[in-house]
Formats: C-alpha cells, sequence, structure tokens
C-alpha cells in the first residue's frame, strides 16, 4: 500500500510540523506474557457468532483457541485485457492460496492458536460490487497492489476493495501480492515505511517529512521476513496477535506511531504488554 497513503500524508505534513513530529517507540511485545484462558475468552469483544460481513466481504470467527476468517471475494478483470476464463481461473485459484496461506497454527502468548481461512471466490463482468479489481493501471502511482478502504478499516465496511495492478497478467504470479494485500482486508498496515525518493533539496525534505509521518516499523516488531513488509514475506505470531485486536477494538493496526492514527488506526497493543 505504499502508494494510498502519500496523498494523506502530505495533507497533514505542515500541521504535524507546526506541532511537532511524534516520536517513535521501539520494543516488542513481552513475550513472557501468558494467557491462562482461551484466546476466545481474552478476545471476543463482540456479541454473535461471528463479526464482520454484512457489506463486507470479511468475516470472523472466534470459537476456543480457532479463528476463522471467511472472505468471499468477487473478482472483476479490467475489459483491457484478453483473458480466456481459463486464465482468470487460474488467477482466482492464485488468489486463493495466497488468502489460505494465512492459516496455521502459531505459538502466541503460551498458547497456539489456529487459524482458518475460508474463500468463496466468485467471478464478475461487472465492475460495480466486485471485491477484487485485477487492472493494468492504478489509482495510486507506482501501486501493484492496494486496499484504500483498510485506511479507514472497520470489520463490516464495505469499502475493502483490493486493486491488484499488472499490465501482463497472464504472466504474474499473483499469490504473493494477493498475501500482502490481504493482510490489510484483516486490519493491519504495512510494516515498510513510506518514504518518497528525493532527487532536490525540497524533494530531500518532503521524503523525510513522510517518512515520519509514515515510518518503517522496528525490525523488533516486523522482521524483514514478515509478510506486511512485503510480498514475498511470512506471516508471523505478532501479525496474528494483531489480527486479534484490530477485531476486538475495530480498530486498524499500527507497528508504531503514524498519522494514521488520526484517522482512527491504533498502535497495536501488542506492542504495549
Amino acid at each position: 500500500m505504499r502508494k494510498i497513503v502519500c496523498s494523506v500524508a502530505l495533507l497533514l505534513a505542515l500541521t504535524l510540523f507546526s506541532a511537532g513530529l511524534f516520536s517513535i517507540s521501539a520494543g516488542a511485545a513481552d513475550s513472557e506474557f501468558l494467557l491462562e484462558e482461551t484466546f476466545e475468552a481474552a478476545f471476543k469483544g463482540y456479541s454473535g457468532e461471528w463479526a464482520g460481513g454484512g457489506p463486507s466481504p470479511i468475516k470472523m470467527q472466534l470459537q476456543g483457541d480457532t479463528l476463522t476468517f471467511d472472505y468471499s471475494p468477487v473478482f472483476y478483470f479490467d475489459e483491457g485485457y484478453a483473458l480466456t476464463d481459463g486464465e482468470k481461473a487460474r488467477i482466482v485459484d492464485q488468489c486463493t492460496v495466497g488468502f489460505q496461506r494465512w492459516a496455521g497454527t502459531y505459538p502466541l502468548y503460551g498458547r497456539e492458536i489456529t487459524v482458518e481461512v475460508n474463500v468463496n471466490a466468485e467471478t464478475t463482468d461487472r465492475r460495480a460490487g466486485s471485491s477484487v479489481r485485477v487492472q493494468p493501471t492504478s489509482i495510486f502511482p507506482g501501486a501493484a497492489g492496494v486496499v484504500p478502504g483498510s485506511l479507514l478499516w472497520r470489520p463490516d465496511s464495505p469499502l475493502l476493495a483490493m486493486y491488484l495492478v499488472v499490465s501482463s497478467p497472464k504472466y504474474r504470479d499473483f499469490e504473493g501480492l494477493a498475501m500482502h494485500e490481504f493482510g490489510h482486508v484483516l486490519g493491519l498496515f504495512d510494516a515498510y515505511g513510506y518514504s518518497l525518493p528525493g532527487r532536490s533539496f525540497l524533494g530531500g525534505v518532503m521524503s523525510a517529512l513522510v517518512g515520519r509521518l509514515l515510518p518503517e516499523a522496528p525490525l523488533d516488531r516486523a522482521p524483514w521476513h514478515s509478510i506486511m513488509r512485503g510480498s514475498g514475506g511470512q506471516v508471523t505470531s505478532t501479525e496474528i496477535a494483531m489480527l486479534l485486536y484490530a477485531w476486538k477494538n475495530n480498530r486498524l493496526q499500527l507497528y508504531t506511531e503514524s498519522a494514521l492514527t488520526w484517522l482512527g488506526a491504533e498502535v497495536s497493543p501488542v506492542f504495549s504488554q
């Protein structure tokens, strides 16, 4: 999502500059923190069997020590592509594998939590109502994938459409890209920073400022191999813990302080335990 937020950041820049730039706290969650009850008892912050859903393509169920996500993406392929039904099916299958790579058993808080991901994918010829849009151009410069609605993330948000931007979808492996973007649908922000390339003095100043507004996550919170640093990563136990807080608190989870707290996001409580 290195993309969306640059515009938001620049709009906030002067205000934050005059108010004094915030500090970035480092340090990981307390590894000795133990959970003596089930994850459901500790984190279920909603009534009913499922949270989310409705106008949103994603919903969640937390039972005992099992966290289940049910995702119903509706794929739309831009009319500019000349794709056969078989080629579209291959892309949907690759994305589905990427979504399901979040599933597994993770050691967390002295217990183990099992994550299940059910994907019920469909394809449509209509852009309206689709939730995964494969297209040749981005609404944000340089973006290969983006979920703009995640900036105002809520479990029941109807705005969680995923954009996958490629020039030649026949030859693209979508698995890693879909896996990373799915993290935004689930309620996580990026771990990489948003510094902009600056070739002039003014460009360098703006790059530094945007980097402070939307900073990179400390490595002890998001190591290089973590999925939210890029499309080639792996899901970590920390990211699963962040998902629990996202759905409990109904707020987008951040790795560190940033301008997005002004939009309702929070630095994940994982890092203050």
